[in-house]
C-alpha cells in the first residue's frame, strides 16, 4: 500500500516473511503483519489511512475498485527497470515458444502440449497464467481453447499468458505439419495485416477506441468484416492479463512506454505478441527469431512453423 508518506506491506503471518525476504527484496517498505485468522488487508490498511480514502486495483473489502482507465493510468509508463524485466521476460518466453513448437509431434494430446508450455515456463521462474492448445479442427471451432485430450494430427495452435514479478505477456504460435493448405496459408497472411494494422495504429497519444477502429478497418478491407466479433482482440497489458479490452468506444490513450498485447484472429488462424511502445516505435518483447516470420508493412509477424 502506497500513501503520499511512505508505502507498507501488509501480509498475514503466514506470508508476510516469505513476501518480504524472497519477493519484495530490496524494496524500502515497511512492514505490518496481521495474524491470519483475526486481521485483514482492510483492516490493517484502514489502521493507516481514513476510510473512503482507501482504494485498490484488485478488489479487497472495504476499499473502492479502481476501474480499469485508472488502474492503467497509475501503472504507466512502465520504469527502465520495469521495462528491463519485461524483455528478459519476452525472452525466455520466446525460448519456451520455440523450444515447444520445435518438439511437439503429432499424437500428441493438448494436455501433453499444454504441459510442455507450462514445464518450460516454470522452469524459468515463469508462472503459466493462461494456457491454451487447439489441435486440427479445434483451431477453426474454439477461440479460446482450453486443452482437452483430443491428439494432434496436423495443425496446432500454441497460446501463452506467462506472468513473473507481476509483469504479464502474451504469445500464439502456429505449427502445421506436412504441406501447408494454401487456403490456410493466405487466411493466415490475412490475419497478420490485421495484426499489423492495430500495432500501427498503436502509438503515444492514439485512443483505444481509434486503434480498434484500425483494426476493423483492416478486418473488413481482408474481406473478414465480422471476425473481430467472435474473441476480444486484446488491448494495453502489463500488471494484468488486460488491463482494458479494445473496444469501439474503450476509454484511454495509448502512452509511450506501455505494453500491449493485440490478438486478432480469423477462424483457424491467430496473431499474437506484447510489444512495447517506445521511442523509436513499437519493440516485439516476445519474439522468437528461430522460427518464420512474414514482412508486413512495417513489422515483422510469426508465420506459421511447417515441419
Amino acid at each position: 500500500m502506497v500513501t503520499p508518506d511512505a508505502a507498507y506491506l501488509l501480509a498475514d503471518n503466514i506470508e508476510r516473511a516469505r513476501l518480504q525476504e524472497e519477493e519484495l527484496a530490496g524494496l524500502e517498505l515497511e512492514a505490518r503483519e496481521f495474524p491470519w485468522w483475526s486481521g485483514s488487508l482492510a483492516d490493517e490498511a484502514l489502521k493507516l489511512v481514513p476510510a473512503g480514502e482507501l482504494v485498490s486495483d484488485v478488489p479487497v473489502g472495504g476499499a473502492r475498485l479502481l476501474a480499469p482507465a485508472e488502474a492503467m493510468a497509475l501503472r504507466n509508463p512502465l520504469t527502465p527497470e520495469e521495462i528491463a524485466r519485461y524483455r528478459r521476460l519476452g525472452e525466455e518466453v520466446g525460448i519456451v515458444l520455440t523450444h515447444v513448437a520445435l518438439h511437439c509431434r503429432p499424437a500428441l494430446s493438448e494436455h501433453q502440449l499444454a504441459g510442455m508450455l507450462g514445464k518450460g515456463l516454470m522452469d524459468f521462474g515463469i508462472t503459466p497464467a493462461v494456457t491454451l492448445v487447439a489441435v486440427d479442427e479445434r483451431v477453426s471451432t474454439r477461440r479460446h481453447p482450453i486443452p482437452t485430450e483430443k491428439r494432434l494430427e496436423r495443425y496446432a495452435m500454441l497460446v501463452v499468458g506467462a506472468r513473473r514479478g507481476g509483469l504479464n505477456l502474451s504469445a500464439t504460435r502456429l505449427v502445421h505439419f506436412g504441406p501447408l493448405p494454401e487456403e490456410l496459408r493466405e487466411r493466415h497472411r490475412a490475419c497478420a495485416r490485421v495484426d499489423a494494422a492495430f500495432l500501427a495504429a498503436t502509438r503515444p497519444g492514439a485512443r483505444l477506441s481509434a486503434i480498434f477502429r484500425a483494426g476493423q478497418e483492416a478486418y473488413a478491407a481482408e474481406g473478414y468484416p465480422d471476425e473481430w466479433r467472435h474473441h476480444h482482440q486484446g488491448g494495453p497489458t502489463g500488471y494484468a492479463g488486460r488491463d482494458a479490452k479494445g473496444t469501439p468506444d474503450a476509454p484511454g490513450e495509448a502512452q509511450l512506454h506501455q505494453a500491449f498485447a493485440w490478438n486478432p484472429s480469423i477462424a483457424g488462424v491467430k496473431s499474437e505478441d506484447t510489444v512495447l511502445v517506445t521511442e523509436d516505435g513499437l519493440e516485439v518483447l516476445s519474439s522468437t527469431p528461430d522460427l518464420p516470420s512474414l514482412e508486413v508493412g512495417a513489422f515483422f509477424r510469426s508465420a506459421i512453423l511447417e515441419r
